[in-house]
């Protein structure tokens, strides 16, 4: 069973444990996640993991968030105990609380670890991440199964019991775009210009015909150029 997943947020920590014979350092990204498209996890202790932008459409009132934690493996931990989807349920205290939550948790070798976050110090954002859970089609214990969409798009997480609230990841694919495409991966269309590149394409334009009309203020008189020049800032700006 594949998740797919639109990171939503970014971080990283570091902790330093200092020790009587070496001082050691670990490492973690910290993504934050929605589903992507119309995908849905419905949670058998009432939440519903899915993209907020149909929560309102549904009527789904108890959305919960996941994360995804990244760290480099070593040779003293063993992977197969980290590479898991867990839940949390919600903590409240006299001054403190937390919503239920998913994080889910990979150790990557150490050279893809590298990769990924050489990748994002140079600006390059992984756009959608595909988590692979354990899942046996025939096996009716299993934790995670699908539902009655046929689309396979309708999946259902039984965590209410303790043992079924740890799921283990198989695998793991961070895509990234590196150029724009037609469709962004929640399937509602590319995203619109900001302001700021619709100003930019207008200066250019504005620029441009600036250049076309040099001469022409050379021959004529420079003020009735200019105030063409104007009337065609103020008519391109109108227009876009």
């Amino acid at each position: 069973m594949w998740l797919r997943m639109i990171p939503t947020g970014l971080g990283m920590s570091t902790r330093t444990t200092f020790g009587d014979d070496q001082t050691e350092t670990a490492h973690t990204l910290t993504f934050t996640l929605h589903l992507a498209g119309q995908d849905r996890l419905k949670l058998e202790t009432g939440e519903v993991f899915q993209n907020p932008a149909y929560a309102s459409v549904r009527g789904n009132k108890k959305e919960i968030f996941a994360h995804l934690n990244v760290r480099p493996a070593s040779d003293e931990r063993d992977p197969s105990h980290t590479n898991n989807m867990r839940y949390f349920e919600a903590v409240t205290g006299d001054d403190y609380g937390s919503p239920p939550s998913i994080h889910f948790e990979v150790s990557a070798p150490a050279s893809d670890y590298s990769l990924l976050l050489n990748n994002i110090r140079g600006g390059i954002l992984p756009s959608l991440v595909t988590v692979g859970l354990r899942h046996n089609l025939h096996d009716k214990g299993s934790p995670v199964k699908y539902d009655y969409a046929p689309d396979g798009s309708m999946m259902i997480w039984d965590n209410a019991a303790q043992q079924n609230r740890r799921v283990d990841v198989e695998s793991i694919e961070l895509h990234y775009r590196l150029i724009g495409d037609a469709d962004d991966d929640d399937g509602e269309g590319a995203n619109p210009p900001t302001a700021k590149a619709s100003i930019d394409a207008a200066s250019i334009a504005i620029v441009a015909k600036l250049a076309e009309l040099e001469k022409a203020f050379v021959k004529g008189n420079g003020l009735i150029v200019t105030v063409v020049i104007i009337a065609c800032a103020v008519l391109f700006f109108a227009r876009h």
